[in-house]
C-alpha cells in the first residue's frame, strides 16, 4: 500500500468496524491521518456515526444528522437532466439509505467509562462534552489548554486517567487505550485485570495497582512509573520492567534500559512544598476526584 500518496477512507472504514493492523501498519495509518485533511474528515464522520450506533446521539458531530438526511433525499432524486432515470432504483436506494440509518440507531451501545473532570476542551469524537459523559468503546477523547480526569470501568477492574492538555487517545475497551499525542497518567488502586497503553511503537502493561505515565514527545516516547510496576515492550521485541521512581524512554525505535526517573517525568505527583504546590494544586484536585472514583465513593 503506497500510504503517502493514496487515501485511506476504505481503510479507514474497515479500522473503524475492528479490523486489526500490525503495529508497523497501524502507525503508517495513524501518520497518514495527521497528514491528510479528507482521510481525516472522513473518519471522523465515520465515526461519529458510529457514535450514534452505539446510543450516544450527544457525541454525534455537529450537523452530522442532517448530512445524513440530505444524502438520503438525494438518492431518491433523478440524475439531472436525464428523464428516463430509474425511479424504481432511486427509491431502493433511498430504502438502503433508511435501512442504514435505522441499523445505526439499534447498534448495541458498548460503554467503557464516564468523565470525572474536565476542562471546557475535553471533546469525545470531536464534541464537546463535560462531566459525567459517557465514554464508548472506540472513542476518541482530546484535550485542548485544560486538563480532564476519566473513569474507565468494567467487571475486570476500575482505572483512572489523568489526560494533560494537547493529549489525544483512543478507549478501544475499559483494559486498554491508544496514546496518540500528549501525556496521560494513569492510575490503578485495586488489582485487577492487566491494563495497557499503546503508544508509538510501544505497549505499556500494568498488571496490578500503582500509577504510571506516558508521554508522547516531538522524538520520543517516556513511560515512568509513581508506584507500582510495568513492563514496557517496543515493537522491536525489546523488553524494560519498570518499577517505583523508574522510568524509560524510546527513542529511534529503541528502547532504553530502565532509569531513575526525573522530576519532571512525574510532576503530576510532586508535593514538595515549593511553588509547584500551587502551579499544581489543580492537578492535585483532579487527582482526589479519579482516587475518589476508584475507590467507590
Amino acid at each position: 500500500m503506497i500510504w503517502a500518496r493514496n487515501h485511506v477512507t476504505s481503510l479507514s472504514d474497515a479500522v473503524l468496524s475492528g479490523r486489526v493492523l500490525s503495529a508497523d501498519d497501524d502507525a503508517r495509518f495513524r501518520d497518514h491521518l495527521r497528514a491528510c485533511a479528507p482521510c481525516r474528515e472522513h473518519y471522523d464522520r465515520t465515526a461519529s456515526v458510529l457514535r450514534l450506533a452505539r446510543g450516544n446521539a450527544e457525541a454525534l458531530a455537529p450537523g452530522e444528522a442532517q448530512r445524513l438526511e440530505v444524502r438520503a433525499g438525494r438518492l431518491a432524486r433523478p440524475i439531472a437532466g436525464s428523464a428516463t432515470f430509474p425511479w424504481r432504483i432511486a427509491f431502493a436506494s433511498a430504502a438502503v439509505a433508511a435501512a442504514l440509518v435505522l441499523t445505526v440507531l439499534a447498534w448495541p451501545r458498548s460503554a467503557v467509562g464516564r468523565v470525572l473532570a474536565a476542562g471546557p476542551g475535553l471533546r469525545l469524537d470531536g464534541v464537546l462534552v463535560g462531566k459525567d459523559a459517557v465514554v464508548f468503546a472506540g472513542a476518541q477523547i482530546s484535550t485542548e489548554k485544560e486538563d480532564a480526569a476519566i473513569l474507565l470501568e468494567s467487571a475486570r477492574g476500575r482505572r483512572g486517567l489523568l489526560l494533560r492538555p494537547g493529549t489525544r487517545l483512543t478507549t478501544p475497551s475499559s483494559d486498554e487505550v491508544r496514546l496518540e499525542a500528549g501525556r496521560v497518567r494513569v492510575q490503578v488502586k485495586q488489582p485487577s485485570d492487566p491494563f495497557a497503553v499503546r503508544a508509538d511503537e510501544l505497549r505499556v502493561v500494568q498488571p496490578g495497582a500503582g500509577t504510571f505515565v506516558v508521554e508522547q514527545r516531538s522524538a520520543s516516547t517516556l513511560v515512568a512509573v509513581h508506584q507500582g510496576a510495568v513492563v514496557v515492550v517496543s515493537a522491536r521485541g525489546q523488553q524494560v520492567e519498570l518499577s517505583e521512581g523508574q522510568e524509560t524512554e524510546l527513542s529511534g525505535g529503541s528502547l532504553a534500559p530502565a532509569r531513575p526517573a526525573s522530576a519532571n517525568a512525574l510532576v503530576e505527583d510532586r508535593g514538595d512544598g515549593t511553588v509547584w504546590d500551587a502551579i499544581l494544586r489543580f492537578l492535585r484536585q483532579l487527582i482526589d476526584v479519579i482516587a475518589k472514583a476508584l475507590a467507590g465513593d
